[in-house]
């Protein structure tokens, strides 16, 4: 909401005439069914609220009043209830002018000071300071909107004043319409013939037009007395409110100059002027040297983008050279590697097969080998056997007489062996008389 929404709303000739309308007249059509068809059907009541179209008139005439201060006491409640925010947080005095626009801003977010007359004198005060750029004449100004506010006040009971006297108004006009009636209906011949009759009728007549001014002047007094309350609790919220303005406000802002010597808030004025080009100067030229800065900076990153694409597409020519290069040398390596590990797998081949003959040979050899101890074995045992036998013998032939002839056969026997056992020749059993008992040993 802007400072002037916050201060003349849309809302407020609704606020003012139209709801009062309103509410009124559906006050006065519910109050007015219950008289004549409801629960307040009494001969009293259709005597003194419906007995006349007048008197319908001044019971929807009361109903508006009535809306209308009930709906003044609904708006005095919640100005009264504003009294108790918090106005503006620095409590600093001697502050400069410039920071009448920052109270403002602090002012219009606070929801529960809109369209109160609290909230109102302020941002109208701290609006007079900011257009005029001094707080010379702000107790002047603050007793200015303290008389609108007053005057406003008194306007807005309006139309309660002109019901007020709207009422007995129609009061005296249903008394003149009600005499008027009744005598309109008098007969004379009524009269000549009986008086008590038409009395009687006369009187009924009087009874309903003295009861339209009865009515009024009670609806009158009634809505008098609340106008007169409201006035008076208004007129203390007031008395308040300027306190309050003025104990948030008063030496708040720095005076320079006063009205009996206004060169010196001229002079202020001029020197704030002087401030205030001399910052959007300063402001200027640091925009200017951001734009520069910027513009270089953007160049530059232009020119390192520029380098760094230039310096990738060297590297990669480079690199892709390189590895194409480095992938031919290996290729290379790899073939001659292919080639070293082929022959070498050959020669292995060769030399695995000649090993394997060899071993083989060797394998044939140890079969042969084997076989001939078997072989010598076997011959060992014959011969063991033999030796027992020839021992055995020569024992037995020692005393013989043909020993000398005995002894010949068995060196031929054993000679016979030796060539069969492939001993050399200069191997040979001796055969050693015993000396005792002439065997051979």
């Amino acid at each position: 909401m802007s400072r002037k929404d916050q201060r003349h709303s849309g809302g407020s000739l609704l606020a003012g005439l139209a709801w009062p309308l309103v509410l009124g007249a559906a006050a006065a059509g519910g109050f007015l069914y219950l008289v004549l068809r409801g629960p307040l059907n009494h001969p009293l009541a259709l005597r003194y609220f419906a007995g006349h179209p007048i008197n319908m008139v001044e019971v929807g005439l009361f109903a508006v009043g009535l809306a209308a201060l009930l709906q003044k006491v609904w708006n005095l409640l919640g100005q009264q209830s504003a009294l108790s925010s918090d106005l503006i947080a620095d409590q600093a005095m001697g502050q400069p002018v410039s920071k009448a626009s920052e109270w403002l801003d602090r002012l219009a977010d606070k929801t529960a000071l809109r369209g109160t007359y609290l909230g109102n004198r302020l941002c109208a005060a701290l609006e007079t300071v900011e257009r005029k750029g001094s707080a010379d004449t702000l107790e002047e100004d603050l007793q200015n909107l303290s008389d609108q506010d007053a005057d406003r006040a008194h306007d807005s009971y309006g139309l309660v004043r002109i019901i007020v006297w709207a009422i007995p108004m129609l009061g005296f006009l249903g008394t003149v319409v009600g005499i008027t009636q009744a005598l309109g209906q008098l007969d004379a011949n009524e009269l000549a013939t009986s008086l008590e009759t038409a009395i009687k009728g006369l009187t009924d007549g009087l009874y309903v037009a003295f009861d339209s001014t009865a009515i009024a002047l009670c609806f009158a007094m009634v809505l008098m007395f609340l106008q007169f309350a409201l006035d008076r609790w208004e007129s203390g919220l007031l008395a308040t409110v300027d306190s309050r303005v003025l104990q948030e406000l008063a030496g708040r802002f720095e005076v320079v100059g006063s009205v009996s010597d206004p060169q010196i808030a001229a002079v202020q004025r001029m020197g704030q002027a002087v401030v205030k080009a001399t910052e959007s100067l300063v402001q200027r030229q640091v925009e200017l040297w951001q734009k520069a800065l910027s513009a270089a900076h953007d160049e530059w990153q232009r020119i390192s983008r520029q380098s760094t694409e230039q310096l990738q597409g060297a590297l990669g020519t480079a690199l892709s050279q390189s590895l194409a290069q480095h992938a031919a040398h290996l290729t290379k390596s790899e073939q001659a590697s292919a080639e070293q590990l082929t022959q070498r797998w050959e020669q292995w081949q060769t030399a695995l097969s000649h090993n394997a003959r060899l071993l083989h040979a060797q394998q044939v050899e140890m079969v042969k080998q084997g076989e001939l101890m078997t072989q010598a074995i076997r011959a060992a045992g014959d011969v063991v056997q033999l030796e027992r036998a020839l021992n055995d013998n020569l024992s037995a032939l020692a005393g013989s007489k043909n020993f000398e002839e005995t002894v010949m056969s068995l060196a031929a026997a054993i000679h016979l062996l030796n060539a069969r056992l492939g001993r050399p020749d200069g191997q040979h059993i001796e055969l050693k008389a015993s000396h005792g008992k002439g065997r051979a040993a």
